[in-house]
């Protein structure tokens, strides 16, 4: 790389230059600081970029940059690490004297940014997006030189150079203080936000699983608000005591991708519209059979319909709980794999006791406190579907599955000789 078009600007104490660069001339002229030989040497404080997660980038960023045709990066800001005391900025009013004076203003910072042939062009912000790049142009020879172990997986991986020709906006910052752009490395990574998981169901067309929970909340669909009550909190991903709601948007994204589980669909690319529609036909008749046929879904039902508190059914009963409905969603799965009616399971849920003072589930959904708060994380989750599984269909589990819940129980009572709970 010799000249890019640029625009020159600065903020605060910083100058940089805006550019726009192929990804080709990207991935061939930008390095990154852990390929550095200095790398190794530096101390805590003289390093200015954390450790690539390659994992990462094979696994989700790669197939965006190869599959989206919508794909779109933000700036990739890069570090001129050596050499910027040679770069020259030649700005267009230079080029062209005569310009008419309406154009003279404007262009003074509009021109071309030489480089000298010598430099050192590290990736300061977006390296993941620019390994990316170079993996999915190059395929395996894009991967780092320095990763001693491939992953079988990663054997899939294909050059697409037809990608270097997509074009990247790319920040250029001269690396004349380190502490500086250690700073400015830090700063553009700690007010950057993250979006939040309801904000990324509600805005992913991609991801079949948010996709199904959106749509499971529109008019005519199972979870619909009625007479203007929302029965699903897609703002937050937690119901208080006095909440409306059955259930949160998060929620029914893990509900969703628990059932659909076996079928591997994956969250960046949505399948052809008729997979689609089985998909939810499979989502929507859980809910639909589950508000139809479990007591206290049609006890909540009548309640929002009237317009009458809740809370006290959310205190007395745990399906009121997310935590619980996305358990039921693993007794869901296990009964399809096991070719029975999801109709008949609900029966044999309406005869559990699921009174948080039910000591049966005490270290398998809540922690039994004087609070009785709800035991959270997937594995916890995934316990008390294998448990509540059993009591429901105990007969037709597998000596190992029949296992599993004998240890979750066991580890639930801290006791190796605890029972088992009694099938229905």
């Amino acid at each position: 790389m010799n000249t890019v078009g640029c625009i020159k600007a600065k903020l605060g104490s910083t100058p940089y230059f805006i550019a726009k660069m192929t990804a080709g001339q990207l991935v061939d002229s930008i390095g990154f600081a852990m390929e550095m030989p200095e790398w190794e040497d530096m101390s805590a404080d003289e390093k200015m970029q954390r450790t690539l997660d390659v994992n990462r980038v094979v696994n989700d960023i790669v197939p965006y940059v190869v599959q989206d045709r919508d794909k779109f990066f933000g700036s990739i800001i890069v570090d001129i690490f050596q050499g910027f005391d040679e770069i020259t900025f030649e700005p267009v009013s230079d080029v062209f004297p005569t310009l008419p004076a309406a154009y003279k203003i404007p262009m003074k910072d509009m021109g071309f940014l030489t480089f000298p042939g010598n430099e050192r062009l590290i990736a300061l912000d977006g390296q993941h997006r620019l390994l990316s790049l170079r993996i999915a142009i190059k395929g395996l020879m894009g991967l780092p030189g320095w990763i001693n172990k491939i992953s079988p997986s990663w054997n899939s991986l294909k050059p697409h150079p037809e990608l270097a020709n997509e074009e990247i906006s790319v920040i250029f910052v001269e690396h004349r203080d380190t502490m500086k752009i250690r700073r400015i490395f830090n700063k553009v990574n700690r007010y950057a936000k993250q979006t939040s998981r309801s904000d990324n169901i509600i805005t992913s067309d991609d991801d079949i699983f948010a996709v199904i929970a959106r749509r499971l909340i529109t008019d005519g669909q199972p979870l619909a608000p009625v007479n203007g009550i929302d029965l699903v909190n897609w703002k937050n991903n937690t119901l208080s005591i006095r909440s409306k709601n059955l259930t949160t948007l998060s929620a029914l994204y893990t509900i969703s991708e628990t059932i659909l589980k076996d079928e591997r669909y994956s969250n960046s690319i949505l399948p052809a519209r008729d997979e689609l529609e089985e998909a939810y036909e499979q989502v929507k008749n859980f809910w639909k059979i589950s508000l139809d046929k479990i007591d206290v879904f049609r006890q909540y039902m009548q309640l929002t319909f009237d317009d009458r508190p809740i809370s006290a059914l959310r205190e007395s009963n745990l399906l009121l709980k997310p935590v619980t409905q996305m358990a039921l969603a693993h007794v869901a799965r296990m009964a399809h794999a096991k070719k029975i009616q999801w109709e008949e399971i609900t029966k044999k849920i309406n005869d559990i006791n699921w009174s948080f003072e039910n000591d049966l589930w005490f270290n398998i959904l809540i922690i039994p406190s004087t609070n009785k708060k709800m035991m959270t994380g997937k594995d916890a989750i995934r316990s008390a579907g294998t448990v509540i599984s059993y009591i429901v269909m105990g007969k037709y589990m597998t000596k190992d599955e029949i296992v599993d819940v004998k240890q979750i129980v066991c580890n639930a009572r801290n006791d190796e000789t605890a029972e088992l709970p009694q099938i229905l």
